[in-house]
């Protein structure tokens, strides 16, 4: 049947079917990372609820140990 097939419409089918392995294998990394990046987000969130709480002195102390010193 494949023979009936002109080689741009073999083509086109072949490079539609390499596009959707991709973007499979792109959606399943995405899946086992997404959790990361929401618990990354969420503790970046937590890290400036605590921020804002700092007196003067505990955000010079951070900004001290921010940049090494």
């Amino acid at each position: 049947m494949s023979d009936l097939r002109s080689e741009k419409v073999r083509k086109v089918l072949s490079l539609e079917g390499r596009a959707a392995t991709h973007l499979a294998a792109y959606e399943s990394a995405l899946a086992r990372i997404a959790p990361s990046k929401h618990r990354a987000v969420q503790l970046l969130q937590e890290a400036r609820a605590i921020k804002v709480t700092l007196a003067a002195w505990e955000l010079a102390e951070l900004r001290r140990a921010r940049s090494g010193v």
